[in-house]
């Protein structure tokens, strides 16, 4: 127990001042942007990103700043990380939207997904598993109480119960999976100023939505929206 309680000593001497900075430095990042401050303010969010990459807030926070310098390949990128752990924030998508319209008012932006897609990614893989705890628990009680009632109604109860819960759970595994999937995903890209691809010479523009290939050294081979494969530097792209 003492070697036990040392380690959590140990953890949380390593945890709580992490989630002190984090906090912290979130405030700060909120009153550098009520301050005007946007530069300033995208740096203390983009600080906590680097440390809790999950961070839907700081994501969408960011988003904000860099709209307001300018920087809207940047924004798309920290609104697209949003969408990526919570594919319904509808928040999110306006403010893709309003980025693109400010960087060209032709393009009408829509989302990759289809509406059964973001349904599905917006709940996250740790709640599929939660189900899928509950519907192992309902068929192992189901399994005894099979074995032990001698009642036909009620070990068919048992018996339909458990099929249900079967099912349930292979839909939560599953669905788990492929929200797990698009979470870690790395497929997708946002290129964060205009750029040229470096051997082929074609002309990227900021916020286009890129597919990532491989990554090659110190860049990035690619598909464009058009299908031309080519290769652009590391920094001008930001994954997804």
């Amino acid at each position: 127990m003492k070697l036990f309680g040392k380690h959590i000593t140990t953890f949380l001497l390593f945890i709580l001042p992490l989630i002190s900075y984090g906090n912290s430095t979130f405030q700060e990042g909120v009153k550098a942007f009520n301050d005007k401050n946007y530069e300033l303010s995208a740096d203390k969010f983009d600080s906590i990103i680097s440390i809790s990459p999950l961070n839907i807030s700081a994501y969408f926070n960011y988003g904000l700043a860099k709209m307001k310098t300018g920087e809207y390949g940047e924004a798309i990128w920290g609104f697209e990380k949003v969408l990526k752990y919570n594919s319904s924030d509808a928040e999110a998508k306006e403010k893709i939207q309003e980025c693109y319209f400010e960087l060209n008012p032709d393009i009408f932006w829509t989302y990759r997904l289809n509406g059964f897609q973001s349904s599905l990614y917006s709940i996250s893989a740790n709640t599929w598993a939660v189900f899928a705890i509950i519907c192992s628990l309902i068929i192992a009680f189901s399994i005894v109480l099979f074995r032990l009632k001698k009642s036909h109604s009620i070990r068919r109860i048992m018996l339909l119960s458990g099929s249900v819960s079967t099912l349930f759970l292979i839909i939560s595994i599953l669905f788990g999976t492929l929200s797990k999937n698009h979470a870690t995903s790395t497929n997708y890209a946002i290129v964060t100023e205009n750029t040229t691809s470096v051997i082929e010479k074609v002309k990227v523009e900021e916020g286009a939505l890129i597919e990532v290939i491989e990554l090659e050294s110190n860049q990035y081979r690619v598909k464009l929206d058009d299908h031309q494969i080519v290769s652009l530097k590391k920094g001008d792209v930001k994954v997804i």
